[in-house]
């Protein structure tokens, strides 16, 4: 989209006070400290869909975090590397916790046909019996890898289904592996979500190389033959390597430290990162935005309004409840969004458009090692939806090891390890796109699901143990319990209605009409999001306020 710069002393609106809304007015106020900012959110507190509520026991004194919603950044990323950079100008360096690619805690794993959890493989080797495992191979998806590279490629869109069923002939893969990945990131239908709203690169594969498999061989092949350089930058012969990568920052992340943090040392860090692809906060991932909230209020020209629902906006006139702006920056729903603005504006039925899918997720703390399996450690598993088998009828998207991830984090900045106690702690998801098949269950219902989701899946005789639910007040982050004991199974639940965005068939067309509108009329009117933005990913999202914020200077 096109941003008009603002005038000296002017007024910006923020809708909405998550991760995004921060960041967003966090770079703008740093390139511009003359800039005016009040926040609107519907809520009493910040952060959004990033929540970290603590559970204090009372006799012990143990506080134990249940994360609500992202839990973990995962990779080296833009985003990623300027919010550690935040957290380090906030002085909250040391809550910065990462794992070791070599970790148990990094190790992922499926459900096959039988629901038996089988791990993902890191190797050829391991490749093959995985495919066996999970039913993933037969006769039909060998020929069609024979035959993909005199398939011609296709300009469309399509899903990322027929993308495979097309290109290979067979939706085993599809329905066996991928769509348990779609699953962990969209929580969304492998037979709706866009292909090239999600996996662009397939496209633009299939379209520069003519072909997936003749791709991947050449990769293989080149990865045989490449000379393996010595740590002095030459060959093994003595020559140096014209061609060996030299590791340096985006575009983007220079333009950041030129501007915003001439001290970061972004290539350190990002060379510091590599050997750890998954970061998490060491109070839960709410820090950074409780945190920012209170840096924004204290030092910069920042109102943040709580409790405060987007009633009107015109992004004409720049009216937001009333009060004028120079310019609205929406973080929120696209529906909500929707409600509130003319309802003769041509966005109204763009953003009516896009579909959402709601989560139902449980936290679940015990004493006892049971809800982990046994000498499968890891960050957990995902289900795929197997076709074939069943429909799933759980709606069940994954299970996240929470106790493994902690027992297994270490300070990146420091040399705190964990103090390993035995516990176990995992949260469940249910629903996603099942939900939009039925009604959802009540809760009730659902914790029954729960308990038969631990029986089927992770071997748990739930019948055994002292089930404690507790309600964890969406406001409040503290809540107490007496007290914790062997046989206790601690379930915290909440849903968490049209959470995430779905980039289904037609999404791209969506985005390019909202585009279009926001250029054409000379809107007051930027998105951030996970919708219009830069991707789902909250790293891609904070790269995008990043880019806008530039614009907007």
């Amino acid at each position: 989209m096109t941003l008009t710069k603002l005038p000296k002393d002017g007024k910006v609106a923020v809708l909405g006070a998550g991760i995004l809304g921060l960041t967003f007015t966090y770079f703008l106020s740093k390139l511009r400290p003359d800039l005016h900012f009040t926040i609107y959110e519907k809520t009493q507190r910040p952060g959004g869909w990033m929540f970290s509520p603590t559970l204090h026991v009372k006799d012990t004194g143990e506080k134990i975090m249940l994360e609500k919603g992202p839990r973990t950044l995962r990779g080296v990323k833009d985003g990623s590397l300027l919010m550690i950079d935040i957290l380090q100008k906030l002085g909250l360096k040391n809550q910065v916790e990462v794992i070791n690619k070599s970790s148990p805690a990094n190790k992922k794993y499926i459900t096959d046909s039988q629901g038996e959890i089988v791990q993902v493989p890191n190797s050829i080797a391991s490749t093959v019996k995985f495919l066996k495992q999970v039913k993933a191979f037969d006769w039909n998806l060998l020929r069609g890898i024979v035959f993909e590279p005199f398939v011609k490629p296709y300009n469309g869109d399509e899903t990322v289904e027929q993308f495979f069923k097309r290109r290979f002939k067979s939706t085993i893969i599809t329905d066996n592996v991928a769509s348990a990945i779609m699953h962990g990131v969209y929580a969304g239908d492998i037979g709706k979500l866009s292909i090239k709203s999600i996996l662009p690169a397939l496209k633009e594969i299939e379209h520069e190389s003519g072909s997936i498999v003749k791709h991947v061989l050449q990769q293989i092949f080149k990865l045989k033959t490449k000379p393996k350089p010595k740590l002095n930058g030459t060959t093994k012969d003595g020559e140096i390597d014209s061609k060996q990568k030299v590791q340096k920052l985006s575009e983007l992340l220079q333009t950041y430290e030129q501007l915003l943090s001439p001290q970061a040392n972004l290539l350190l860090l990002q060379t510091r990162l590599k050997d750890y692809p998954m970061i998490k906060l060491h109070d839960g991932m709410d820090a950074l935005p409780r945190h920012l909230a209170q840096f924004l209020i204290q030092n910069t020209n920042t109102v943040i309004k709580y409790n405060a629902p987007i009633e009107s906006c015109d992004p004409v006139s720049g009216l937001v409840n009333g009060e004028k702006f120079d310019h609205i920056r929406s973080t929120i729903n696209t529906h909500s969004l929707a409600n509130s603005l003319p309802a003769n504006n041509p966005l109204v039925p763009q953003l009516n458009s896009i579909q959402y899918v709601s989560i139902f997720l449980t936290n679940l703390f015990t004493r006892e090692l049971l809800l982990i399996p046994q000498g499968k450690p890891g960050f957990g598993f995902l289900r795929p939806r197997y076709r074939n088998v069943s429909n799933n009828p759980q709606a069940l998207l994954g299970t996240i090891y929470d106790s493994d991830i902690e027992n297994h984090v270490q300070g990146l900045f420091n040399d705190s390890k964990p103090v390993r106690n035995k516990y176990n702690k995992i949260t469940i998801m249910m629903g996603g796109h099942y939900y939009s098949h039925w009604s959802i269950p009540s809760n009730k219902l659902n914790l029954k699901i729960v308990e038969d989701v631990l029986a089927e899946k992770l071997k748990v005789d739930v019948s055994r143990l002292n089930v404690k639910a507790i309600t964890i007040s969406e406001g409040k982050r503290d809540t107490e319990i007496d007290t914790i004991k062997d046989n206790d199974l601690v379930i915290s639940y909440s849903l968490h209605s049209q959470c995430i965005p779905q980039y289904n068939l037609g999404y791209q067309e969506t985005k390019a009409k909202v585009l279009e509108i926001l250029n054409k009329e000379n809107y007051k009117l930027s998105f951030g999001g996970t919708v219009f933005a830069g991707g789902l990913g909250v790293p891609d999202c904070v790269e995008s306020s990043l880019v806008d914020a530039l614009q907007l200077k």
